[in-house]
């Protein structure tokens, strides 16, 4: 190996043993330093991070606006979501109201058709077909009202 040789080779070996260290980025007072010792909120950047801080803003930046985008999009669906959720709950409320008055009706329904029936039971003479015939309507409509 020629003298020149091992001299490169020596340096490119001392070169690859410095890029191993850590190299921390100071922002002070808007003066930008580079050192081997942290500073107060300092970024550390590779050795092998050829960027400059420029285009490490511009990445940080774009970061940000992809941060508030994500943001933006989790808020609408959120919204989405709990809209959905109180149509659902809106909807099972109507039904139940629904159901609650139809069950009433039923019951009243019920009723009218016991009384009818024990009218037609203790009615006497001309009585007899008169009632026996409001007992029979009331149970058709119950049967309308009430299917089950």
């Amino acid at each position: 190996m020629l003298p020149f040789q091992r001299s490169l080779l020596a340096v490119l070996m001392l070169a690859a043993g410095v890029s191993a260290h850590a190299t921390f980025r100071c922002d002070t007072q808007g003066k930008v330093t580079y050192s081997d010792v942290a500073c107060d909120g300092s970024l550390a950047v590779p050795a092998t991070d050829l960027r400059t801080p420029a285009t490490i803003k511009a990445e940080q930046d774009n970061a940000l606006r992809q941060a508030a985008a994500d943001k933006l999009r989790l808020q609408r669906l959120e919204a989405a979501r709990n809209k959905l959720e109180h149509a659902e709950r809106k909807e099972r409320l109507h039904a139940s109201a629904v159901a609650s008055a139809q069950r009433r009706k039923c019951e009243t329904l019920a009723q009218r058709r016991k009384w009818a029936d024990e009218d037609a039971a203790s009615a006497s003479g001309r009585r007899i077909e008169k009632t026996s015939r409001k007992a029979r309507r009331v149970a058709e409509q119950y049967v309308l009202e009430c299917p089950s």
